[in-house]
């Protein structure tokens, strides 16, 4: 009996042996990934093979995970969301951010990217006469010279004052060609520096000729300046600066993204693309003045080429996450989270955000 139950306890553990080492031998499922051109998040080199910010990210959590997957790419993020929806894919990555309405369709992970919406405008000079001319008949320049004239009669006016009496040679007695000797003495000096042959001997005339020398330091510097920045505003092309310019403004943006919704939202006239690319297209052509959409694929756009063509305006809005598409229910989701989770603790994302982005200052 003692042989016999001896059998029968090496006869289950090697049934037992048997079953784990034909689980064991089960190949690991194929998960089919879903992504979208959109740079610098999920895109081909030249080569034909596919590189970004989501597809390092998405490689790195199967690796992780021990998972092995095979990629598809999608034109728009809702062909990524459809396919989730309809079983077609088990995981979808790009720059997709996650909203409510996505959220009552499919699941997402943890975000991984916090992002937002900005502007992209054309950013050519004008013709340097009309930007010359339009910023001297400016409002600012209007209201500065306006008080550098109240200066320069004040300042005439207390010269003249001074010297009538002692110094009639150069800033005569009688009030109009003594004032206008004292003006055009103190224009000389903004001007030049000083008067040929022409200045003030009395000791009042000498501290205000003092003080209008040290007022015009000052205010030759802050013309400069002024002039300086209206030229360069006066350069662009564009009149959007900021989000409450986008009302009635024909905008283009990408189909079926939040920054459509947005748009449409706050009554700009929108132009929707089937990709990002036809809304840059778009803004190179001038058929519209403003490209709204994510705001680091719109920094990218503009560091890799656009630069002192197109510049991104304004205040980041409309902030948003960025997170990793999964079927509803899906196994993977908890496993997927937890390795977002450790690769934020241990510098990898913020490694990746560097490698596509640059430092953040």
């Amino acid at each position: 009996m003692r042989q016999l139950a001896l059998v029968i306890s090496l006869a289950i553990v090697l049934a037992a042996a048997g079953r784990s080492a034909a689980t064991a031998q089960q190949p690991q499922p194929t998960l089919r990934v879903y992504t979208k051109p959109i740079e610098p998040f999920a895109f081909k080199t030249p080569t034909g093979r596919a590189t970004g910010f989501s597809i390092e990210l998405w490689d790195r959590i199967a690796r992780e995970l021990n998972v092995r997957y095979e990629l598809h790419w999608g034109r728009t993020v809702g062909d990524l969301i459809d396919a989730l929806e309809h079983g077609q894919a088990d995981v979808a990555v790009a720059a997709i951010s996650i909203t409510s309405e996505r959220e009552s369709r499919v699941e997402f992970s943890t975000p991984f990217y916090e992002s937002g919406l900005s502007i992209l405008v054309n950013t050519e000079s004008k013709s340097g006469l009309g930007s010359i001319l339009a910023s001297f008949v400016s409002p600012e320049l209007f209201k500065m010279g306006l008080v550098l004239f109240g200066l320069l009669v004040i300042a005439a006016h207390l010269i003249w004052l001074f010297e009538r009496k002692r110094n009639p040679e150069q800033f005569p007695a009688p009030y109009l060609r003594g004032v206008w000797e004292s003006a055009w003495w103190a224009i000389s000096t903004i001007l030049s520096g000083g008067c040929d042959a022409k200045g003030p001997v009395v000791v009042g005339g000498r501290i205000v000729g003092a003080l209008w020398m040290f007022v015009c330091i000052i205010v030759i510097t802050y013309f400069t300046a002024a002039i300086t920045t209206i030229m360069t505003v006066n350069s662009l092309t564009s009149d959007i600066e900021g989000p409450r310019d986008l009302p009635g403004q024909p905008v283009a943006t990408v189909r079926g993204s939040t920054a459509e919704r947005y748009l449409r939202d706050h009554r700009a006239r929108v132009h929707a693309f089937t990709t990002i690319d036809e809304a840059y297209a778009a803004l190179n052509a001038r058929r519209v003045k403003a490209v709204v959409y994510d705001a680091p694929i719109l920094l990218y756009h503009q560091n890799q080429g656009a630069s002192g063509r197109q510049a991104v305006v304004g205040r980041l809005f409309e902030r948003q996450n960025y997170g990793i598409g999964l079927q509803r229910d899906s196994p993977y989701r908890k496993q997927i989270n937890r390795v977002l989770l450790s690769l934020r603790e241990d510098g990898f994302l913020d490694e990746l955000h560097t490698k596509w982005f640059g430092a953040e200052d």
